[in-house]
């Protein structure tokens, strides 16, 4: 957290400390993601070929976290297009009633790490991440996976699943990632019950 601290200082940002959170202070989006396509703080910017994120700010109650692209994503620079990403479309507009033009898609991480990511590389990308966060003012933010849960800073992902709470104005639920249904189908029904949970906040 100090080496990114240092970091993101020598790059110039104005930032400050609340609740153990550095906090970018970006006030425009296309100017946060120029910021995102310079970094270089750690190994993986040398692996990515585009940031992953939305063309745009959308004007969506709805954001979705997962931790990290596909590689499929990294090399056409189409975010939600990859077969993970289509089956997530599916469920969002099937249970939700949202096309992918009514929702926001972030990853936790903004460069392309090939599967691999340690606790530096997460703590480079967060500040990045909560100023996307700053910038959409989402109603509901969803968690997608445990790893993506507790990067956020909270914990007991087995018990708070399919839990709606408050965290700095906003509302979370973690659910599964799909990587985890696939795997284990019978928990896909949870995952279906946890999205039917949103739709009143929506």
């Amino acid at each position: 957290m100090i080496r990114s601290l240092h970091y993101l200082r020598a790059m110039g940002y104005n930032f400050i400390d609340e609740t153990n959170k550095i906090k970018i202070k970006i006030q425009n989006f296309q100017d946060l993601k120029t910021n995102i396509q310079k970094c270089n703080l750690c190994h993986f910017s040398k692996s990515r070929r585009f940031i992953l994120m939305e063309s745009e700010i959308k004007n969506a109650k709805l954001m979705i976290v997962d931790t990290l692209e596909q590689n499929i994503e990294n090399e056409n620079n189409d975010i939600l297009e990859s077969k993970k990403g289509k089956i997530l479309q599916n469920y969002i507009n099937d249970i939700l009633g949202l096309k992918k033009d009514q929702f926001y898609f972030s990853h936790l991480f903004k460069c392309y790490p090939n599967g691999k990511f340690d606790d530096f590389s997460l703590q480079s990308c967060l500040p990045f991440f909560w100023n996307e966060v700053e910038l959409l003012q989402p109603k509901f933010i969803l968690c997608l996976g445990e790893y993506t849960f507790n990067g956020l800073g909270f914990s007991n992902f087995n018990v708070l699943r399919g839990e709606i709470f408050t965290h700095e104005k906003f509302f979370f639920m973690a659910s599964f990632e799909l990587e985890f249904i696939e795997k284990n189908p019978s928990y896909e029904k949870f995952f279906i019950q946890d999205l039917q949970k949103i739709k009143g906040f929506l």
